[in-house]
């Protein structure tokens, strides 16, 4: 019996040398075809191709007697590793003629516009909000072609004067979260174009691919149209948003989830509660947990004052949160099990309805 375990092992160790090298020749082409990709400025995410492959292969390997979940599963790791292969650091570079983009910057998300233009071909310069001088501004907005702005609300009223010595058609990338706020501040003074981004992921991954952007319009969008493409080279999906509608949905992405972080925190403290234990009670949710209290204290407290305070209507939407909160916990006292069971499969159903799969 053992001879013949020993026997079927060692032809599950012939398949897998067989499947490392379907692996190593798929991987290869995928490398080709990010060549061809880089050369004629197309994206590295096609999500119909992504989509179509493994709906193909599910059915086929459900035809075959093999799970649809696992292929599903095994393909989608292999895809993601194809992705990394196909990037292999490089992409089409747009506007390779463009002066210096110049990135002004207090946070994680101007670096990694920072490390995605460098591995484009563009000529960075890249300065820390706390670093620069503005009595000594001139030397650094010479030649700028691009200009990416992500500081606080109070520097940029200090800077918008400034940015007047920009050179003419200068384009102006604005990433703060309030986009009426700082569009107020900047359109009014500075003429060029000018252009509203939000990233809507992670910033410490190191791949970027199917994540998103949301854009608001400013100004002159003929002039920014190509940086929009390039952020799509780059694997990212783009969409475009209403500044008025960004600024409600940021408030909801946002705002309210500072302001439960907020009342939480709150909560814990002034019950003595021990973090350590409920981290250790809440496992396998300890990284999330973790990972929303760690990155909510570690900025300063003006960016959360600002998510919270400055939205228009936003003590009325502050209100609304307070009194759902109010009316479920009517429904809990009360046991009203019935008007749960409703809320639950009104939930579901908006799921169902506006989440894709």
């Amino acid at each position: 019996m053992l001879n013949k375990i020993d026997l079927l092992r060692n032809q599950i160790d012939i398949l897998d040398i067989d499947l490392l090298n379907l692996l190593k020749k798929r991987l290869n082409l995928v490398k080709q075809i990010g060549l061809i990709k880089y050369k004629n400025g197309l994206p590295i995410y096609f999500p119909e191709r992504e989509k179509k492959i493994i709906e193909l292969r599910r059915k086929e390997a459900e035809q075959i007697g093999i799970s649809p979940d696992f292929i599903e599963d095994i393909l989608s790791r292999i895809i993601n590793e194809s992705y990394l292969h196909e990037k292999n650091k490089i992409f089409k570079n747009l506007q390779p003629y463009l002066s210096t983009i110049l990135i002004i910057s207090n946070n994680k998300i101007g670096s990694f516009f920072k490390k995605m233009l460098i591995l484009t071909g563009y000529n960075i310069h890249y300065v820390k909000e706390k670093n620069l001088d503005l009595n000594n501004i001139h030397s650094i907005f010479m030649n700028i072609g691009m200009i990416i702005i992500n500081v606080s609300i109070p520097f940029l009223r200090k800077i918008i004067k400034k940015l007047l010595i920009l050179p003419k058609n200068c384009i102006l990338v604005d990433l703060s979260p309030i986009k009426q706020i700082s569009f107020e501040i900047i359109l009014p003074i500075y003429k060029g174009p000018v252009l509203g981004l939000y990233p809507l992921f992670n910033i410490k991954k190191k791949i970027f691919l199917k994540e998103f952007i949301m854009y608001c319009h400013g100004r002159n969008k003929e002039f920014y149209l190509w940086f929009l493409k390039q952020i799509e080279i780059w694997g990212i999906k783009i969409n475009n948003i209403d500044i008025i509608k960004h600024d409600q949905y940021i408030f909801f992405i946002e705002s309210l989830k500072y302001f439960f972080v907020l009342t939480y925190t709150t909560l814990l403290f002034n019950n003595k509660i021990s973090l350590n234990e409920i981290f250790i009670l809440s496992k396998p949710i300890y990284d999330l947990n973790f990972f929303i209290f760690k990155n909510f204290f570690i900025y300063d407290p003006q960016l959360y004052t600002n998510l919270i305070l400055k939205f228009k209507n936003n003590k009325e939407s502050i209100k609304k949160y307070l009194n759902s909160i109010n009316n479920l916990f009517f429904l809990i006292k009360n046991n009203k099990i019935n008007k749960i069971k409703n809320i639950f499969k009104n939930i579901q159903n908006l799921l169902i309805n506006n989440i894709n799969n």
